[in-house]
């Protein structure tokens, strides 16, 4: 069985928050490079956003 990690529900919140952050910044950051005639492979732009989320695993306490 894999590890998990146990946080607090606020914490997972932000994480969340902040992976959309991250996404939204690559989709971006492609998009401008087909502006600028740059291109990127589409498979190899969701293979890196794949990775980020590869084996992880949170369980959320609520604060019952």
């Amino acid at each position: 069985m894999g590890a998990t990690a146990t946080v607090r529900k606020s914490d997972f919140i932000d994480a969340m928050e902040e992976n959309q952050k991250d996404v939204r910044k690559m989709v971006m950051d492609s998009y401008h490079d087909i502006e600028k005639g740059k291109g990127r492979d589409y498979k190899d732009f969701f293979a890196e956003l794949e990775s980020r989320y590869r084996n992880e695993s949170v369980a959320i306490i609520s604060g019952k």
